[in-house]
């Protein structure tokens, strides 16, 4: 049996998931509703490693250890990893450059149009960890009650 449509079903609902709660979380963090936490990267629970630790999560449930597990874990173990890797440190070099503009006094920036850089794109392992827990939570949950 094809259960394409439900691994599909659970990864999406373990991103939206992710998604929402990072809203909540930086909504309460920053004392405000954050909207754009809900399109935005990096921050807590990380979204895409929901979305590939359900997609995994829910290709061993319907199917076992098989060629398309092995595949969705190595896809899912290159996408954790550059979460962590050179996102975090992208991240960690926009916050050092924002700072460093601010400390000069610099308006203009010719690349990025006079905005500050984007600082959230990675993820600190307890972001990875917490996406991933959510993921396999939604795929196994997708699996018991979804018929």
């Amino acid at each position: 049996m094809d259960f394409s449509i439900e691994v599909i079903n659970n990864s999406i609902i373990a991103l939206l998931a992710a998604q929402i709660l990072k809203f909540f979380s930086f909504s309460y963090k920053e004392k405000r509703p954050m909207f754009r936490a809900l399109i935005s990267t990096g921050g807590m629970p990380s979204s895409h490693s929901a979305l590939v630790a359900a997609m995994t999560a829910s290709i061993y449930l319907y199917r076992g250890v098989d060629l398309y597990f092995a595949i969705s874990l190595m896809v899912a173990l290159v996408v954790i990893h550059d979460s962590m890797g050179i996102r975090l440190e992208a991240s960690k070099h926009a916050m050092m450059l924002n700072q460093i503009n601010e400390k000069l006094g610099l308006d203009v920036d010719h690349i990025n149009k006079g905005k500050a850089l984007k600082e959230p794109l990675g993820h600190f392992p307890i972001e990875v960890f917490a996406g991933v827990v959510l993921g396999i939570l939604c795929a196994f949950l997708g699996y018991t009650f979804g018929g």
